[in-house]
């Protein structure tokens, strides 16, 4: 603290001091020698001191310094001026060298004090006393604050100069005050104690030590000094005299602006602010609040007037207020409360414009603190019972900032020149603005332009009227100036409540900030919104909706951008939502705007509520007012667009144009801006966000284009004001840049945002669908975003794929095309991208993405609309050409597709689908996973059964024939492949663990069985040649098991279908559309089945017959087989000539198959099998013969009320192909079943034979039995029949035959014989359909449809049947059978047609091979008959009347019609017969029947003589003709009659011996001789007549000669009677009786009548006649007994 104690080290320093002094006492005595020897003394008695204190070190010049000062103190007691000032000089040394102590300082002061009184040197004195203080801590107590009062003295002189240091000094000795508190660590206890123990502040200080007063002396002075304010006494600085408030109040601002910690530190400090300065300010407050610019009321008194509040106080306290809530909120929390409510007050419309400007400066200081705004909303607007001051704060900037607004308006419509400062310049400033003056900045409002005066940079408030502490009286204050400032605060405001929500440090923090802990923030900072946004909102709308120049609107809308982001990062949904929409507002005109959001919550409603009363309500005023009319400034229309059509427009919105401003624009990069960057936090904003930027796309023009962004199309120029701006024309790729960047940034979203996103766009597309049902054009908007958001996350599109897909295919179901075009080109193209991009696990294999992505698309199977299906198949197309090889897992979904096409999808669609197919399954088989395969056969399948186009149909068919090569190319692959999922192969009951391969077999073998049936002939034809030459060619692969299958459940099906749909076929014509002719063979439905069903049989048929060895070894083989037949039968019965046709053919080739696979059973169930099955053929067999060939019934039958009802197929005639094959396939049977072969069986066969030859044929079948050769070949049909019989017959006499089979001969012999009575009478129409009742001809319909029927020539057939019948006879005459059943009688009637008829036959060589027949037969069976003559007594009557009706048949023959080599052929014939009698009858007449010998007889003596032939017969040269044939008559008869050997002969005798014991037909012999006799006499009789006859008619012809022939009958009688006297002479007596003799020779007579005969030839014979008689002239020699007994035999 000493100078000297600071110096001993250097000692010549004080040395120098000492001496400069001891000099300068020197001087000063000399000065005063003369006028104050006092002070000379003083003078020199410290020069001796200082020298003392020079010479020793001990006595330093500290000690001495009081003594020192006498002289000095008393020079500035004289009134000179000199002295004094050098006086002052040497003080002022030495308090400068540190010297002086308590004791001098206190001197000091005095002497000062008194140069003050006398107004003497006072700048000296001034800085006498700031070094004084300055210097060292030496004063303090009551000696600083006499300095202190004595500087306050001084301030109130008249000397400016003075003044001005004086005040000056004051206000660094203050601070120099609280300086030295800092200095002091412990002050505060040591405060506490003094305080303790002082009752008044003004009591002695002096007791304390040095280190403690410093704190006392602040806290004195500043009790002085707010006592002073406050105009009482201070209690420290005593001698004060006046002060003025202002002076007082800057001290006290400066103590606390630049003391705090002083305070904050200190109890007593602070209860001190509290309690005093607090209440200063407020009571000094009270005219400020208590004042208003209204008309002073009529009871008023002066006190008004004295209240108004003054300037520089209310300013200095406004700054005061200020620190107060800058630096001591926290200790003084209600004070602030009071204080900020106070200042907020002074906002109100009622208060000075300088008062208003003034508050708004301290809230603008205030605002830019963040920590400010966090505590006033912690300790008020978080308090229940506190006032909420930041909310208050917000309200009132908003209240003001739209009053400012109003209130220029207004004063602008009562006279411009009512406004202060400005109203000059104002209409010039509105021309300047008008003209373009686009450098303007500020608010427009109904015309009243309020220009932005101030400018501020962020976050730094800059007072200006808060400064102006020299001016007394109020400034004049821009009008504007408030409102600029309030847009200054307002965003200031918004930065800081940033600050506290995003905790971002301050650049100048306090060191008194209150910390808020992180439990706390959460609730400040939803608090802070909740106080802050609707008022915020309520000053920004108006501000955005004025501003007039981008710089402004642009700060505007990044505030409320920013404060939006904040609300949502603190999920406050309703402050957010209100400021975007608030953006999204001004993005339009006012009416538009009101209308697009009419529907969106009014954030208005809230905003009323909080912050104003009706009558400051001016959003409303403000929407309402934009447009109207503004004065002269308009703001420039830079776009014109159509207004997007929505469900909220009124009419009259639709109509007119929308025009967009700039602004509009800018707030729509705003909303971009906010969106891009705020994306996350939008959530459900995001739907107002995309709605307007909908709109203002839509009213710009821009259409989404490929991948969904968006690109301005040109628009038509319908109308002149439609149109946009060329400036701005090169700004929409840049506004459609950022919407895309927009959706692109969409990627950096969280999963919830994201989901927001697209829960927004989704609700937008919704509203489009909505409106484009009323068929208004949509906005696609929506739709093209969707796209380009989900094109944007293929990283992750597993999050948002399902509720962007889903929604889009809503929209692909909308009717509106443009709608549902949008919707699936958004679908295929994200499934196309989804596909090919490049996916963190690869999408080959992962299962669930690949469903997922495919799943869309998949769906889209199930919208109706045709073009949306050709999109999706054109998608499928695209993927399958791209992306082919990686769909592992998504083929099922790929297959569905393509098969999800039916017919009423139209052609086009299916081509493509089917192309898709094609693709399939030509490139992708081999990769596609095994359980897609069934689908794959399924989908051909479908496009095998669609009908739009049969191409398609038919090559899908082929198709599936490649599915079936691919199945057995790979099937080593296909089989170790086992499926877990069965479920999509289908079931095939009934058959035990069908192999996965066999069951993929299987399905296709059902498939093509399916298409077998369809609608189209070409199809079913197309796919029964796929099915069998599938099963042909890759049947082998099958388990035997799984043929069972095959068989069960699709062949046999098939058949089934087919037969039921052949007979449910139309038999209309088909109509032949076009010009394709159509066969008359395929030209009805059922025709054309017939084909399917002749396809389908064979194709089983053969099928069945090529794994015959394999199906009979599973074991249901018999059932198998009886219904193959079975269903042979039904096609074999059909009315279709082709199918029944083709239907025998598969029989025959099933019956012919020669089956080797015996071995493996034991012989005896085999053996019982091949009997069951062969059984069961034969009853088919027999069954389809009975029906086919017992001519359709319904054609005899017709309707009870006996009309032909009957149609044309109830009437069916089988042709002869079908017959002849049904009768070829018996011997394939027979071979199996003749073991067990009975006669009902064979008689059913006959029946079928018969039938069958009785079918009548029908022209075009002529070809096939016509011979061109000759008639006499048989039929095919024939010569089969022949040749079953020839078999069976074969069989029945084969010597080991069975014997039932051998029963069988009379049968066969008996059905020979019906055949053989057809070469005389062929079976007619008429014998098989009888005459209907209206008696038509039989070769009729019933229904008059007319039926060509060919006679047949059944003359070979007849013939045939005789030679089989005789062969047999030959071999079997002599069976036990045959001889029983009569069989030679039967072939005796059988015969007897054809030779009764002879030349009537038509043909001759039927007779002929009759005769023949006959003569064999009894060459054979006469011995036969006269063996067993019991079987045969029925049969002699027929012979003898057939030989009879044979030899002289009623037909005649004449020369003309044979000829004569003919006749003499025929007549040859005849003699053969006669000899056949003479060698095999008449030799043993005693074993036949005495009644058939006379019939012979008499035959013979009818042809014996000629004339016994018909009389018709007129021609001489016929006589000629039979001659040989009598003569062999004649001696057949002579010699039966007459000649017998003599063996013989002596038999007879022995036995006519007995002749008259027997009776007539007794004995043999008896018999012969009888017949002889008989003979003879008939000869005689016959004899006589034809003498007689010619005698009587060569009379009667006079002179005309005879025929030629009766001539020579004439002369063959006359020959023959010769013969016959020579026989009877030598024949022995028993042979020849008496009544012969007589009648010879009473011929006698006759023959001499003969004798006028002119005739040489009969002369001749007569002449030989009589001469014989000439030994009759005697008596011949017999002895009369003879006579007697011959007469009694007679």
């Amino acid at each position: 603290m000493s100078f000297v104690g600071g110096g001993v080290g250097g000692g010549t320093d004080v040395h120098k001091f000492v001496e400069a002094l001891q000099a300068d006492f020197k001087t000063l005595s000399l000065e005063t020698k003369k006028k104050y020897p006092q002070i000379k003394e003083a003078c020199e008695e410290a020069i001796a001191k200082l020298c003392t204190a020079g010479s020793s070190q001990q006595n330093s010049v500290y000690y001495t310094v009081n003594q020192i000062l006498y002289p000095l103190v008393q020079g500035c007691e004289t009134k000179d001026l000199k002295i004094i000032k050098f006086c002052l000089g040497m003080m002022q040394r030495l308090i400068t060298q540190q010297v002086v102590d308590q004791k001098g300082a206190l001197y000091i002061t005095n002497a000062l004090w008194t140069l003050m009184e006398h107004n003497i040197e006072e700048v000296k004195v001034l800085q006498t006393v700031t070094l004084l203080l300055t210097t060292n801590l030496v004063v303090h107590g009551d000696t600083l604050a006499k300095a202190l009062v004595l500087c306050f003295r001084l301030h109130y002189t008249k000397n400016p100069t003075i003044v001005n240091t004086a005040g000056a000094t004051i206000r660094q000795l203050v601070s120099l005050v609280f300086e030295r508190v800092y200095l002091e660590k412990d002050s505060v206890p040591s405060l506490q104690q003094q305080q303790s123990g002082a009752t008044s502040p003004d009591g002695d200080s002096n007791s304390t030590q040095d280190g403690q007063t410093f704190a006392t002396d602040a806290f004195h002075l500043f009790q002085d000094l707010v006592q002073l304010v406050n105009a009482e006494q201070p209690y420290w600085l005593v001698g004060i005299t006046e002060m003025t408030r202002t002076f007082g109040l800057e001290l006290l601002e400066a103590v606390l602006s630049n003391f705090s910690a002083v305070f904050h530190e200190n109890q007593e400090f602070r209860l001190l602010l509290k309690e005093r300065v607090c209440a200063l300010v407020i009571k000094l407050f009270s005219p400020n609040v208590k004042h208003r610019q209204l008309p002073p009321p009529s009871n008023g008194t002066a006190t008004v007037t004295t209240d108004k509040p003054y300037f520089p106080i209310s300013m200095r306290l406004l700054r005061l207020v200020a620190i107060l809530i800058q630096k001591y909120h926290t200790i003084l929390v209600t004070e602030c409360e009071i204080f900020l409510s106070l200042i907020i007050k002074f906002l109100d419309p009622d208060k000075p414009h300088w008062q208003r400007a003034l508050a708004l400066e301290v809230i603008h200081k205030l605002v830019t603190r963040s920590t400010l705004i966090a505590f006033f909303c912690k300790s008020y607007d978080l308090k229940n019972h506190a006032t909420h001051i930041v909310h208050d704060m917000i309200a009132a900037m908003g209240s003001y900032v739209r009053y400012s607004l109003i209130n220029a308006s207004a004063v602008l419509s009562n006279g411009g020149q009512q406004l202060a400062g400005a109203a000059g310049q104002q209409p010039s400033t509105l021309t300047a603005l008008a003209s373009g003056g686009n450098n303007q900045c500020g608010f427009m409002f109904r015309g009243a332009y309020l220009p932005l005066v101030a400018t501020f940079a962020p976050g730094v408030s800059k007072a200006v009227y808060l400064e102006m502490l020299d001016k007394l009286d109020a400034p004049n204050i821009p009008d504007s100036y408030g409102i600029s400032l309030a847009y200054a605060i307002l965003l200031d405001m918004t930065r800081s409540i940033g600050g506290v929500i995003q905790r971002t440090p301050e650049l100048h923090p306090t060191h008194n900030t209150a910390i808020i802990s992180e439990e706390e923030h959460k609730p400040l900072c939803l608090q802070l919104v909740n106080s802050s946004w609707s008022g915020l909102l309520s000053a920004f709308i108006p501000l955005v909706e004025t501003s007039i120049d981008e710089g402004t609107t642009e700060n505007i809308l990044k505030a409320m951008q920013n404060y939006a982001a904040l609300c949502g990062m603190l999920d406050q949904l309703q402050p957010r939502d209100a400021f975007i929409m608030a953006i999204c507002r001004a993005s339009f005109p006012p009416h538009y705007a009101m209308s697009i959001f009419a529907n969106n919550v009014q954030p208005d409603a809230d905003l009323r509520c909080h912050t104003r009363s009706g009558s400051q309500d001016l959003s409303s005023q403000f929407i309402n007012s934009c447009n109207a009319d503004g004065g002269d400034f308009r703001p420039q229309i830079v776009a014109v667009g159509t207004p997007l059509p929505s469900a909220s427009l009124p009419h009259s919105v639709m109509q007119a144009p929308v025009m967009l401003t700039n602004k509009n624009l800018q707030c729509m990069r705003a909303i971009l801006l906010l969106a891009h960057n705020n994306g996350s936090i939008l959530g459900t904003s995001w739907h107002i966000v995309l709605q307007t930027l909908q709109h203002l796309v839509w009213i710009l023009g821009l259409k989404p284009s490929t991948g969904g962004s968006l690109q301005a199309m040109p628009k038509p120029a319908v109308e002149a004001n439609v149109g946009i701006q060329t400036a701005v024309m090169a700004d929409l790729p840049v506004l459609s840049q950022m919407i895309g960047q927009l959706f692109e940034s969409s990627q950096y979203l969280d999963d919830v945002a994201l989901h927001h996103l697209i829960d927004a766009l989704c609700k937008l597309s919704h509203e489009a669908m909505e409106l484009a049902y009323a068929n208004r054009e949509p906005s696609l908007f929506a739709v093209a975003k969707l796209m380009e958001t989900g094109l944007v996350n293929m990283p992750r599109i597993e999050v948002l794929w399902r509720p962007l897909t889903n929604h889009l295919l809503e929209v692909c179901q909308h009717r509106h095309i443009r709608m549902r075009e949008w919707g699936v080109e958004a679908i295929t193209y994200l499934v196309k991208s989804a596909l090919q991009f490049k996916h963190k696990q690869p999408l080959k294999e992962n299962l669930e993405l690949q469903t997922m992505l495919l799943n869309p698309l998949s769906e889209l199977s199930t919208v109706m609309h045709a073009d949306v299906r050709q999109r999706q198949l054109d998608c499928v197309l695209q993927i399958l050409n791209t992306a082919g090889e990686i769909l592992s897992f998504g083929w099922p979904a790929i297959i569905e597709i393509i098969g999800a096409v039916n017919d009423h999808h139209g052609e086009p669609l299916i081509r493509t689908a089917f192309q898709c197919l094609q693709l399939v399954i030509t490139d992708f088989l081999t990769v596609m996973p095994w359980r897609c395969l069934p689908l794959c056969i399924s989908t051909a399948a479908k496009f095998g059964s669609q009908t739009q186009e049969l191409n398609i149909s038919l090559t899908a068919i082929g198709l599936m024939w490649n599915i079936s090569d691919f199945f057995n190319q790979n099937q080593d692959k296909l089989m170790s492949t086992q499926l877990e999922d069965v479920s999509i192969l289908p079931d095939f009951p009934g058959t035990v663990k069908m192999p996965q391969f066999d069951k993929l077999w299987m399905c296709l073998y059902a498939k093509l069985g399916e298409l077998c049936v369809d609608l189209r002939p070409a199809v079913r034809k197309s796919a029964g040649q796929t099915l069998f030459s599938t099963i042909a060619a890759h049947g082998s692969l099958l388990n035997p098991p799984t043929w069972q299958a095959l068989v069960w459940q699709v062949l046999f099906p098939l058949l089934d279908n087919v037969r039921a749909l052949s007979s449910s076929a139309s038999n209309e014509k088909v109509d032949a559309s076009g010009n394709i002719l159509i066969h008359h063979s395929r030209n009805t439905a059922q025709k054309q089945w017939a084909e399917t069903q002749v396809l389908t049989l064979s194709g089983v048929c053969r099928v069945f017959n090529t794994k015959r060895e394999l199906l009979q070894m599973l074991g249901d083989f018999e059932r198998a087989w009886s219904l193959i037949l079975e269903f042979i039968q039904n096609a074999a019965l059909s009315k279709n000539g082709e199918v029944s046709l083709a239907a025998l053919k598969s029989l025959q080739e099933i019956m012919y198959h020669n089956s080797t696979e015996r071995a493996l059973k034991d012989p005896q169930t085999a053996q019982q099998q091949d009997d069951e099955i062969w059984t069961i053929a034969w009853n088919i067999w027999l069954s389809i013969g009975m029906e086919s060939t017992k001519m359709s019934a319904t054609s005899r039958q017709l309707s009870s009320n006996g009309s032909a009802t009957d149609s044309q197929e109830d009437f069916y005639i089988p042709s002869q192909a079908f017959l002849t094959a049904l009768i070829q396939i018996f011997p394939a049977i027979f071979q199996h079943i003749q073991v067990r072969f009975s006669a009902s069986d064979f008689d059913k066969f006959c029946t079928v034979l018969t039938n069958a030859v009785c079918i009548p044929v029908q022209t075009d079948a002529v070809p096939y039995i016509m011979s061109t050769v000759s008639d006499t070949l048989l039929t095919p049909l024939h010569d089969g029949i022949l040749e079953c019989m020839e078999l069976i017959q074969k069989e029945a006499i084969r010597s080991d035959s069975n014997p039932s089979i051998r029963q069988l001969i009379p049968a066969i012999f008996r059905q020979l014989l019906i055949f053989s009575k057809f070469a005389c009478a062929p079976p007619t129409f008429q014998q098989s359909v009888e005459h209907n009742k209206y008696g038509k001809p039989s070769g009729h319909y019933a229904n008059n449809a007319s039926i060509e029927v060919v006679s047949m020539n059944y003359i070979p057939f007849g013939e045939k049947s005789i030679s089989i019948c005789v062969k047999l006879y030959q071999s079997t005459a002599t069976e036990e059978s045959v001889v029983q059943e009569q069989i030679l009688h039967d072939i005796v009637k059988a015969l007897r047609t054809p030779l009764a008829m002879k030349y009537k036959c038509l043909s001759s060589s039927t007779w002929k091979l009759a005769i023949s027949s006959l003569i064999s037969v009894l060459h054979t069976g006469l011995k036969v008959a006269r063996a067993k003559s019991q079987h045969f007594v029925s049969l002699w009557d027929d012979l003898a009347d057939t030989l009879d009706k044979f030899l002289f048949p009623v037909s005649v023959c004449t020369i003309e019609d044979r000829g004569l080599e003919e006749i003499v052929l025929d007549e040859t014939i005849d003699c053969q017969v006669i000899e056949l009698l003479r060698d095999e009858v008449l030799p043993h007449a005693h074993e036949m029947p005495h009644q058939f010998i006379m019939q012979i007889v008499v035959l013979l003596n009818k042809g014996s003589i000629h004339s016994a032939s018909d009389s018709n017969i007129c021609y001489e040269s016929d006589w000629k003709l039979r001659e040989i044939f009598a003569k062999t008559c004649f001696e057949t008869l002579l010699q039966f009659s007459l000649l017998e050997d003599q063996a013989t002969a002596s038999a007879c005798n022995n036995n006519r011996l007995n002749a008259n014991l027997l009776t007539a037909g007794a004995g043999g012999n008896v018999n012969k001789d009888f017949a002889g006799r008989l003979a003879v006499t008939a000869l005689l009789h016959r004899f006589q007549e034809v003498l007689k006859r010619f005698n009587d008619d060569e009379r009667q012809s006079g002179k005309c000669p005879l025929p030629r022939f009766r001539l020579s009958e004439i002369s063959f009688v006359l020959k023959a009677i010769a013969t016959l006297v020579v026989s009877m002479k030598k024949a022995p007596a028993s042979k020849v009786n008496k009544p012969a003799w007589d009648l010879l020779i009473g011929l006698y007579p006759y023959l001499v009548d003969c004798t006028t005969t002119t005739s040489p030839e009969v002369s001749r014979s007569l002449r030989e006649a009589l001469l014989q008689y000439t030994d009759l002239l005697q008596a011949p020699r017999t002895s009369n007994d003879n006579t007697i007994q011959s007469n009694g035999q007679q």
